[in-house]
């Protein structure tokens, strides 16, 4: 193959190089993978929100059409940057039928995981986005969750799902103000889910910020090994043990010194 041939094999009928669209593609999986999330779970809380509703669905029927819209672009924007966008459609079928399928809306969820699991990041080897990607899903699927069980039980105060997700706020981070609390069966059985979630929500934030500190170096400086920690030890120990040896002579002939000739 001629240099001009292989030339040509590197770019599309756009002008771009792969290496080019691949930089492309992994910033904007970078980007987006957050704000997918998030669309994932507005979109869950829309779907409840119609469901439990009783009346006026306009806020459920906004956000699903909101998500809807931020899903269609995401597509259509993953399928500009794949590298070899006439067989895009083919090898993610399952994106297509959930957004452009009204009777498949609910496969968006499945989707936004697919959609994460597919990216150049993966998830469990980031700590801290994967603690915060849970306390975003606890917080507003379960604020969903509470309001539906909490909306008509008589002597309830979450009536709305700013004061679910307010309430929810401040039940994950062990806060507790206690000017919302859910008095249903249910809603007290999610609480005591979401409280659990929050500790353990906390555990991991405070563990990850803590190793942070721990192991690492500051630049330019050593990481600090078990050996160098063994010779610190044991030459804080010779220290100790030439002070109490230096103490105990300085001790006696103090003695002698002070005793009559």
């Amino acid at each position: 193959m001629s240099y001009a041939a292989a030339e040509a094999d590197r770019h599309d009928d756009r002008g771009v190089d792969a290496a080019t669209r691949t930089r492309r593609r992994e910033a904007y999986d970078r980007w987006s993978s957050p704000v997918v999330f998030l669309l994932g779970m507005l979109f869950l809380v829309g779907v409840v929100e119609i469901a439990t509703s009783e009346g006026a669905t306009s806020t459920g029927v906004w956000l699903v059409g909101v998500t809807w819209v931020g899903f269609l672009i995401d597509l259509v924007v993953l399928w500009i940057l794949d590298d070899n966008p006439a067989s895009y459609p083919k090898r993610h079928a399952l994106g297509f039928v959930a957004v452009l399928v009204p009777a498949f809306r609910a496969l968006m969820a499945f989707y936004v995981f697919v959609r994460l699991a597919r990216g150049r990041v993966r998830l469990q080897t980031r700590v801290q986005l994967y603690a915060l990607y849970l306390t975003i899903l606890v917080i507003t699927f379960g604020a969903a969750l509470v309001l539906s069980a909490e909306r008509s039980y008589p002597g309830s105060s979450i009536h709305t799902y700013g004061e679910a997700v307010w309430w929810a706020a401040v039940t994950v981070t062990t806060v507790g103000y206690g000017d919302y609390v859910p008095v249903s069966p249910i809603g007290r059985g999610l609480a005591t889910l979401m409280l659990v979630n929050g500790v353990v929500i906390i555990s991991v934030i405070t563990a990850t910020v803590s190793s942070r500190f721990v192991s690492a170096p500051d630049p330019g400086e050593r990481a600090v090994t078990l050996d160098d920690l063994d010779d610190r030890l044991a030459r804080i120990e010779a220290a100790l043990m030439l002070r109490t040896a230096t103490t105990s002579a300085e001790g006696d002939t103090d003695d002698e010194t002070a005793s009559p000739s």
